[in-house]
């Protein structure tokens, strides 16, 4: 006789077609945050906002690469290296001769309270990266006032069009999410594809928060 039971018990889940999303945190990096701070804050006092996903605020052109100084080139290599590290040119044939090279766009964000950033892409980049150089809160103020960065599964709508509250389960218990959440911190680098539509909640902090973000961007290498 046949257990019903016994593919449900037998049955092996795998999940196909993950995301990347990368974080890391530089060592020691309070130093090069504060400079970073100085950099930003005088860029913002000389020179007006632009306006491409900030609702409010205000962001910098995205040639950070030229006016950041040493503290920003500090930042790339960081940033550069990292992501290296998870790229691959399946087209390569010799590996002591890349076909590419890495190059860059750098921003600045400067968030008061109350402020965030729309649902947007980077189009014809590869990697979105972004840095935190303050999260808006002062000292002994909740995380719970941090805005978060959001992140939505590229399929949406198509896992939710069934029944919304039939949710697809994995095998440590949780749900389908339809985005995925998370509170940056200072010093940290986060990365994931600059395909994913992201967007970032507005702070209930005290202080201004301050970010940099970077298109990572492949041109042919130079021979």
């Amino acid at each position: 006789m046949i257990d019903d039971m016994s593919a449900a018990r037998d049955a092996r889940f795998e999940g196909l077609f993950a995301t990347p999303l990368i974080t890391s945190e530089i060592p020691d990096s309070a130093g090069l945050v504060e400079e970073l701070r100085s950099i930003i804050l005088a860029r913002a006092e000389s020179h007006p906002s632009t306006s491409r996903s900030n609702k409010g605020g205000w962001q910098s052109d995205t040639g950070m690469l030229q006016w950041g100084g040493e503290a920003a080139v500090k930042l790339i290599t960081q940033m550069l290296h990292m992501c290296a590290r998870y790229t691959r040119d399946i087209g390569q044939t010799d590996p002591h001769k890349p076909r590419f090279e890495w190059t860059a766009e750098m921003w600045a964000n400067i968030c008061p309270p109350s402020v965030g950033h729309e649902s947007h892409t980077h189009p014809g980049s590869l990697w979105s990266v972004v840095f935190y150089v303050d999260d808006g809160l002062a000292d002994g103020e909740s995380e719970e006032k941090a805005g978060q960065i959001v992140l939505q599964d590229p399929r949406n709508p198509l896992p939710v069009m069934y029944k919304p509250d039939l949710r697809m389960m994995n095998p440590d218990g949780s749900t389908y999410r339809s985005d995925h959440r998370f509170t940056p911190k200072v010093g940290q680098l986060i990365a994931f594809p600059a395909w994913l539509a992201h967007w970032v909640t507005p702070h209930q902090g005290s202080r201004d928060r301050i970010s940099i973000a970077v298109n990572t961007l492949a041109v042919p290498a130079r021979t």
